[in-house]
This record gives C-alpha cells, structure tokens and sequence, in this order.
C-alpha cells in the first residue's frame, strides 16, 4: 500500500472516530494501531468495523466540502439526519438554517456540495440514482409538447448501483426538432449534445440524463431498448428479425409479443436465461410489495434506532402490515448501543403492552445476534431463548481468510436459535467489499437447516446480491426481505429489497414477509 492509501486510510478511521466522539487520545491509538496493521498486512479491519458502525450516509456527507466531522456529527445529533436526500431536504426546507454556527451560507454549500458529488461521482447508489431519476422525470413532463416521460436503463431494472440515467420522453408527431430545443432550454440544463432520436443533457446539479424521443407509435419499442441489458435486447432483437414482426410499437407488451414472448419485467432484463424462460413459459409472478404481511430488521431506541417499539407498531399498521419483527443489536454490539440482557425483559413488557393495545397488529420479539468470532451467537441460550426468533449477523473481524469465515458462519447456522442470516456477506456498495466467504457452502448449509438467508434492504447494503438469490431460490432457501431500519424513515428500504427480491427471480412463496405472523413463527420454530 502506498503512502497516499496509508494517509487515506489513517484520515478515514481519524475522523469515523470523530463522529463516533472519541477523544483525541484514543483516536491517536486507534490511528497508530491501524499504521501497524497497515504496514504489516496492507488492510484494515479498524476501517471495515468502524464502516460497520457509521451510517453509511455520515460517510457520504463528509465529502462534502466545508462540512466538517463537527458539522456532520452535529446534523447527526440534532437532526437525526442520516441520509444525503434528508441532509438536501433540510438545507432546503430551513432547519439546516437554524442550527448554532451553520446559517443561510451554510445551508447553501450543502446543497452545492451534494450537487457536486454528484457530478464527481461516475457511479451512484440505487435510491439516489432513483431520486436524481424522478425529479429529473418531473422536469422533462412539465415542458410543452411532452405526453409522457418513462424512465428506464439500469435503474429501471435496479441495479444495485447507477452509472447512466436514462428516459424516454414520448412526444406529438411532429414536435420532435421544436423538442430539442425547449430541452436545450429548459430549467437546469446546461449542456445539450446528440441529435435525432436521443440526447444528452447535463444539469447545474451534476446530473447527465440521455433521453431517448419517440412518438406514441414507436414509444414501446424505445422503452425495451433504453430498459434492457445489451444481451436482453440483442436476444429480443433475434427474435423479432426471425418472426418479421412490423410495427406500431406503442407498448412494450406488443414488441414481446412480436417475439413470441409474454411480457418481460424490467428487473430480469438481463439476458441471464429470461429470454429462454418466458419463451417456455417459465416465467416466475415475481414478488410484489403488496405481497408483504410484515416487516423485519427494525431497530428502536434500545439500541441505535431512534424509534420506540410502539411507534414502529402504529407505523407499519398506517402502511398496511399485520406484524412487525423489532430486532436490536445485541449486546457485544456495544458500538451501537447493543440491548444488554438486563434489558430484555423491560423491552418484552413493552412488546406485550403493544400487541394488547393493537388486537388487529402483531409486534414480534426479535434480535439482531452478533455471530463471535468462533461462530457462537452473542447472548447465549439462556437469553435467545426468550426471543421469537433471531437473525444472526457479521459485524466484526471482517479480516478472517475464506476459509476461517465460512466456518464461523456455518457454526452460527448450527445454532438452533439461528431463524435468519443477516446480510451474509457484510458489502457495503462503493465502501466496503463482502468479506472472503464461500457462498455456496453457506447457501447448502442454511437449505438444509432450515435457515432463510437475508435480502438486506438497506440502500447501501443490499445483501444478498441479486445473482447470488437466483441460486439461493435454486437451492430452496427461505429468503427474508429486511429493512434494515432504525427509524420509520427506513421503511421506504422495502421498496428496494423487493426490487432486489424480483431480480432473484423471486415469488411470495419464497419470501417469509409474505407469510402471517404465525406463518413466519412456524418457520422460526422449525429452523
């Protein structure tokens, strides 16, 4: 590792330290440890635990210029602000503003700041590229002549992370050469290249969008092309030259058709056998979120949530759910305020005193059990026998050799306390990459105990990836779709692991939040 890497690293753990409200002595000795583990193994685990620890948002707004790990953690604290859309919101909507030492200036760096990273960045996390996407949307459907705005590309069919945003604007016959012109002119776009049927355009907000013009007549076929992988549309485009199939195009379903194929969903437009599948009519009915019953992977103010058990309850009641599975840390989680066993019990009391005001809503008694080094769940039986069920997690020594790795896993699997495998490979997207772990063995060991394996939906996480689910389904591993979420903010991470559950290739059955209460009780009790 090279100094600038070492300096780099060393600034990273420095200011994690920071915002967690280390003292400058312990940040000098955690800094002069991970000096050490740098020079002698070229990594450090100090970075990847501390990773663990930040909201992965925190991270993102360090990099925003003049807002320093005081100011960052400030936001933190007195706004509960996680998220850089949170932090834009608050610049905008005055409580940034209102802060001691921060001001009308400040609030206006922050949100030339986000921009800017924006621009910086060539790639983007999924929930951002989607925000970027529909206020973008919104813009492009508001100008004359335009009667419908589609978006499409890799976001479209969510992908984990975004390089291109891409739309389809549909237009009048006729409007085409008057279009291009009010979008070189519209709000925010600074630069217009291309020409004919697709353009580029790029905002004062560092955003690029290519736009793709069609009419009403060939509006369908535009959106399969601008949606789909270079393999999906080259397979489609085979088929459609074998069959002579001829316009109008106006809907995506009459291109497939053409083809020989029922309509294709966007998430597995991949060229990865879809094709083949819907050809032979084995296309899977993907998961949908109203399929979802309940909710999982919810952490409250017992730990690092900021949410209280019954505010959790009226919450996923408001959005529809029947139950919901609280599940803090535990207790070597001590980073993250992990729930100590002497609060079990007055959490419990707070649980039943939630499920006897709420007769129509179930609030199950969960955990988030850290997995130890040598593969035991923390607690212990004694204390996880009391709780309805458990997802078993990695959040430290993520420096372990493949080998060491899938071992202490597969020991977590065997515990018979172990209902769920929490994010089974610890990524986290443009941060930190998964941990050396045999997958396979891991997929093959939970089938056969009976262990679903975790969709976590965190946006900066979701684990398991979508290639890998398509094998965990082929194995008949149960899969649960976790929010991952320490406010009620979070539930909207259900969104996107359902879209990861969809480019799995998943249906409702495979899926334990499709189950009732007691459905998912009787797999817990089984694993």
């Amino acid at each position: 590792m090279d100094k600038l890497a070492v300096r780099s690293v060393l600034e990273h753990i420095a200011a994690f330290l920071e915002l967690k409200g280390e003292s400058a002595p312990r940040v000098r000795l955690y800094r002069d440890a991970a000096r050490r583990e740098l020079a002698a193994t070229g990594r450090s685990a100090t970075l990847d635990e501390l990773r663990e620890q930040i909201p992965p948002g925190l991270v993102e707004m360090l990099g925003i210029p003049g807002l320093g790990v005081g100011k960052v953690r400030q936001i933190h604290e007195r706004l509960h602000i996680e998220s850089l859309a949170e932090l834009e919101d608050a610049a905008a909507d005055g409580r940034l503003t209102a802060l001691p030492r921060f001001g009308r200036k400040t609030a206006a760096n922050v949100r030339k700041g986000i921009a800017a990273l924006r621009q910086a960045s060539a790639f983007r996390l999924l929930h951002h590229a989607l925000d970027e996407a529909q206020g973008i949307a919104q813009g492009l459907a508001a100008l004359e002549g335009v009667r419908r705005v589609d978006i499409a590309g890799s976001a479209r069919r969510r992908l984990e992370i975004i390089r291109d945003l891409e739309f389809v604007v549909v237009h009048a016959d006729g409007m085409r050469e008057a279009l291009v012109k009010r979008l070189d002119d519209a709000p925010g776009v600074i630069e217009l290249a291309g020409k004919e049927g697709a353009v580029t355009l790029r905002f004062t907000s560092g955003a690029v969008a290519r736009v793709f013009l069609a009419t009403e007549a060939d509006a369908g076929l535009a959106l399969v092309h601008a949606t789909g992988s270079s393999d999906h549309v080259a397979q489609l485009e085979a088929r459609l030259t074998s069959g002579g199939g001829a316009g109008p195009w106006s809907d995506e379903e009459t291109v497939y058709r053409a083809a020989g194929l029922p309509w294709i969903p966007p998430e597995l437009r991949e060229g990865m056998g879809e094709i083949e599948a819907a050809a032979a009519g084995r296309l899977p009915r993907l998961l949908e979120q109203r399929d979802l019953k309940g909710v999982l992977h919810c952490h409250t103010n017992y730990s690092d949530g900021t949410t209280t058990v019954a505010e959790w309850a009226d919450a996923c009641r408001a959005a529809g759910y029947e139950w919901i599975g609280i599940t803090d840390h535990s207790e070597s989680s001590a980073y993250a305020g992990g729930l100590r066993s002497a609060d079990v019990t007055r959490q419990h009391a707070e649980i039943d005193a939630a499920n006897r005001r709420r007769g129509d809503f179930r609030v199950l008694k969960g955990v988030e059990a850290d997995i130890l080094a040598d593969g035991s769940l923390d607690y212990g039986p004694a204390v996880l026998d009391r709780f309805d069920f458990v997802i078993a997690s990695i959040h430290t020594r993520f420096g372990m050799t493949e080998a060491e790795m899938t071992e202490r896993v597969l020991r977590a699997l065997d515990d018979p306390h172990t209902t769920i495998l929490g994010h089974p490979t610890g990524r986290l997207l443009l941060a930190r990459d998964p941990y050396a772990i045999d997958l396979e063995r891991v997929l093959h060991h939970a089938a056969q105990r009976g262990v679903a394996v975790e969709v976590n939906a965190d946006p900066h996480r979701l684990d398991l990836d979508w290639r890998m689910l398509r094998r965990a389904r082929e194995l008949g591993v149960s899969i649960s779709l976790g929010a991952d979420a320490h406010s009620v903010a979070g539930l909207t991470n259900v969104a996107l692991g359902v879209g990861v559950a969809r480019k799995g290739w998943l249906t409702a059955e495979d899926v334990l939040n499709a189950r009732d209460a007691e459905g998912f009780l009787a797999h817990a009790t089984f694993a």
